[in-house]
């Protein structure tokens, strides 16, 4: 199965600081908070050819995410930092109800790239490119807000080649999929369905 829509992006250099982020890693169940939500997703990057290396990466990739919400009839936004587990997953519970963005993610790449990519909009399309220093927090087009109890990011897919051009879609599971890399084929349910699936017992998907 072949990603469809795939967007190819411009490289620029660059960076500036990242605001208001607190790591987020380990899978422990908090309980839902009134009005709160549970926020989930998957990255899954292949590196095709970057130093003379062909892979698959899904663990311990930074993702950045920066939030809108309205609290106390004000508008807030909030940069979160969380780190996908062994398969490729995230998740950041009790989080306000609202718009998320993958501003970007940081992953280690063939032998000694430590690869920090960030985004930026034309228009309202979200172009990734390669940054030097950290990923920052300006989002110029939101998506539209959401108020489910949980909010699925879905899957962020990355392809990067030896010259450092990003390749990127986002899709809702991967069935036994073939993308870039001949020798690799992916299953991935939707990060809700994962997350599910393995901690059935967790207060956000039990019954009210």
């Amino acid at each position: 199965m072949k990603l469809k829509n795939i967007r190819k992006l411009a490289i620029f250099m660059g960076g500036v600081l990242l605001l208001n982020c607190a790591p987020t890693q380990k899978f422990t169940a908090e309980s839902p908070q009134p009005g709160k939500s549970l926020l989930v997703g998957a990255i899954l990057v292949e590196n095709v050819g970057l130093e003379d290396v062909y892979e698959a990466k899904t663990a311990k990739i930074n993702v950045v995410i920066i939030g809108k919400s309205t609290e106390n009839g004000r508008e807030v936004t909030q940069a979160y930092r969380v780190k996908t587990n062994a398969d490729g997953y995230y998740m950041i519970q009790n989080v306000p109800p609202g718009a998320y963005v993958i501003k970007g993610i940081e992953v280690d790449l063939g032998y000694e790239t430590r690869m920090i990519i960030s985004s930026r909009w034309e228009g309202n399309r979200q172009q990734y490119y390669p940054v030097s220093l950290m990923i920052d927090n300006t989002v110029r087009y939101w998506p539209q807000a959401s108020d489910k109890r949980v909010i699925d990011m879905r899957i962020r897919y990355f392809r990067i080649d030896a010259a450092k051009r990003i390749v990127y879609d986002d899709v809702k599971s991967l069935s036994n999929a073939q993308l870039a890399l001949e020798d690799k084929r992916y299953t991935m349910p939707d990060p809700e369905d994962y997350f599910s699936e393995k901690f059935p017992d967790w207060g956000w998907f039990s019954a009210d």
